[in-house]
């Protein structure tokens, strides 16, 4: 499927299991840039999943290319060596390859049919590879079924995940050790001593053009280089009575300095386009918008899981989120590549990993994980 307006945005809603998997933020994905490939897998009683994946290439949020070559991208790239493009199965502008609906629990058969359908479009396409880059580690039948396809299975870092187990803000801050309870408080104090606002709300139109402005700032200043992402994403986002996506905002007066997007589905809530001014990235208001006011979010929408990513582990686990190691399905579109593909894969596994576990510092351990996994 090229465009997601080919099934009635009811019926792709119903499979919704992510904020990020909603048929309203695929679409303005897709109208700002994103090529898509989706696989749709039908039963007798109609649509039972979609498999969310893309052509990317350079300007694809979490480009292949980008993220496994990181500052030798460019290098790279000019001696030949791309892994541009790629069909990757994830949702638009999200660390997410997790089908919709009842995906993750499709007989064998139907997920080798969907593999199918996904290589063939990498060979339509001359694509370098089909790649799952965000797979949990705990989605047995699928890593079975990429394992005897020949796909390439690799450690891809953990995200995070804080399960919503109290009524109120309150009552997680009570829950919580006195050390943290001093630094949960310590930040709320700066907030309030920098008179800053916060304000969540699903109409925010009259607020997209300064929400695009600080997040291309924050994204220049952290990347470097100018961001692709269309100049109406955010108005076209806006541009709809859908209350499953929230902007959150950091107010100091009427002066914008912080903002995020919040999208429900299926009784989880996903984080994205964080974005900060210089002096108060990393501060307490950054905490505030990662952390506090999803969680006042969930408890008064009744969300139970708050799907909190890949980035700021550390902060993350500190207060209260538990990790859930991810692993990447690769297979390159001819024999040699597919060696290249696998051989980078493993040193890109083994970088991840000791960076994950200095930013982890202390924390890092069993406590940090759920449940027990095998290793990829």
């Amino acid at each position: 499927i090229r465009c997601s307006d080919r099934i009635g945005a009811s019926e792709w809603d119903r499979l919704a299991r992510r904020g990020f998997h909603r048929h309203r933020w695929t679409a303005v994905a897709e109208r700002s840039g994103w090529s898509a490939r989706h696989v749709a897998v039908y039963g007798p009683a109609g649509l039972r999943s979609v498999i969310p994946a893309y052509l990317t290439s350079g300007g694809t949020a979490h480009d292949l290319h980008d993220r496994w070559l990181g500052p030798l991208g460019r290098s790279a790239a000019r001696v030949g060596l791309s892994l541009r493009p790629v069909v990757s199965v994830q949702s638009a502008f999200g660390p997410v390859s997790e089908p919709t609906g009842d995906g993750t629990e499709l007989p064998s058969s139907l997920l080798h049919q969907a593999f199918e359908a996904l290589e063939s479009t990498a060979r339509d396409e001359r694509a370098k590879a089909v790649v799952w880059p965000f797979v949990e580690a705990t989605n047995r039948l699928l890593l079975e079924v990429a394992r005897e396809r020949g796909y390439g299975v690799f450690y891809a870092g953990a995200a995070a995940r804080l399960p919503i187990r109290w009524e109120s803000f309150e009552e997680y801050l009570a829950s919580r050790s006195k050390s943290v309870r001093r630094t949960i408080r310590a930040d709320l104090a700066q907030i309030r001593a920098a008179e800053l606002g916060m304000e969540s709300t699903s109409d925010f139109l009259v607020h997209a053009a300064g929400i695009d402005n600080l997040y291309r700032k924050a994204f220049q200043r952290r990347n470097g280089r100018p961001t692709l992402l269309a100049s109406d994403f955010f108005s076209r986002l806006a541009k709809s009575s859908d209350r499953s996506v929230t902007a959150q905002l950091t107010w100091n007066g009427t002066r914008l300095v912080g903002s995020s997007m919040n999208l429900a589905a299926a009784g989880r809530l996903d984080g994205t386009f964080a974005a900060f001014t210089r002096e108060h990235h990393g501060g307490a208001a950054y905490f505030n918008d990662l952390v506090y006011q999803p969680i006042r979010h969930a408890c008064k929408e009744g969300i139970g899981t708050i799907e909190q990513g890949p980035t700021a582990l550390y902060a993350k686990v500190l207060r209260g989120a538990t990790l859930q190691r991810r692993v990447v399905l690769i297979r390159g579109r001819t024999p040699p590549l597919h060696a290249m593909l696998c051989a980078l894969g493993r040193m890109v596994a083994l970088r991840e990993e000791r960076k994950e576990r200095r930013a982890l510092g202390a924390l890092w351990g069993s406590r940090c994980f759920p449940e027990r996994e095998d290793a990829p």
